[in-house]
């Protein structure tokens, strides 16, 4: 078991504790501070403090720095930003004291926005969709761009589809099943793929919008008929054109989908 120090040792603790430390009376007056928390805010403002109410402060810098919550951010003297997480606790037998104790977690902080935006640039390179597996909407792009310039050199026609798989109460599986699905019903050089907005991307080379058209009604019934009837499943389907890109071909899909979101009976849509 651990020892309790001396009592008399109590202040020269508190005093030189590295971490900034705020004594407050009952009615959240300041009463004391260490040196830590000098340093941290100036000698001459923190004896200002004494005596006043935290709620009674009108400097802003300071007043972020005494905000409710488990952690604070506050602009330093330096103008430089620290963030704290606050440690309160009543002192026993000191007629409602409050301690409050301000360890810097600006290190902690800077360290998940690195991690954070290092896994933003690693989804912005991935090219697979974590919930279908399938080809994201970024794969779908690099992979489309070279079918176009295939159809524009050799003149081949090509299709794209886009489809909505809507409702079921377990939406990633629904996802996955009907991503399983389309891939068994599409040929080897077809591709499959699941846009951001989670919407499936079918790109069918040498095939004209007509094919596609009916493709995309089979595809929907056979969705329909294996996941759930009361699902809503609506295809958009175009061709290939001359002077296409990959954006606008995705993006006239895209089109003919909103349109068969309008439509009665959620038949697929052309453009």
């Amino acid at each position: 078991m651990t020892e309790s120090f001396p009592a008399r040792h109590a202040p020269a603790i508190v005093e030189n504790c590295p971490f900034p430390l705020l004594l407050l009376d009952r009615q959240g007056r300041v009463i004391g501070c260490n040196r830590a928390f000098e340093r941290l805010v100036g000698a001459d403002t923190a004896a200002a403090l004494r005596g006043r109410s935290l709620q009674s402060v009108e400097d802003e810098s300071l007043k972020s720095l005494f905000r409710s919550g488990s952690e604070v951010g506050w602009n330093d003297r330096e103008g430089g930003m620290r963030h704290f997480e606050i440690h309160r606790s009543l002192l026993p037998q000191t007629e409602g004291m409050e301690m409050r104790l301000f360890v810097d977690v600006s290190g902690r902080v800077e360290l998940q926005r690195a991690h954070d935006a290092l896994k933003k640039e690693l989804e912005r390179h991935t090219l697979t969709d974590p919930t279908t597996g399938l080809l994201n909407e970024r794969g779908i792009m690099l992979a489309l761009e070279p079918q176009v310039a295939r159809s524009r050199r050799y003149n081949n026609p090509m299709a794209v589809i886009m489809m909505e798989v809507h409702g079921g109460e377990d939406r990633p599986a629904t996802l996955r099943e009907a991503a399983r699905l389309l891939r068994d019903q599409l040929r080897w050089a077809d591709l499959v793929g699941s846009s951001d907005q989670q919407e499936f991307i079918l790109v069918l080379p040498e095939t004209s919008a007509e094919s596609a058209l009916r493709l995309s009604e089979k595809l929907r019934i056979r969705l329909q008929e294996t996941l759930a009837d009361s699902l809503w499943i609506g295809a958009g389907v175009t061709g290939w054109q001359r002077n296409d890109s990959a954006t606008s071909l995705l993006r006239r899909a895209a089109m003919a989908l909103s349109e068969a979101r309008s439509a009665a009976g959620g038949h697929p849509v052309a453009l």
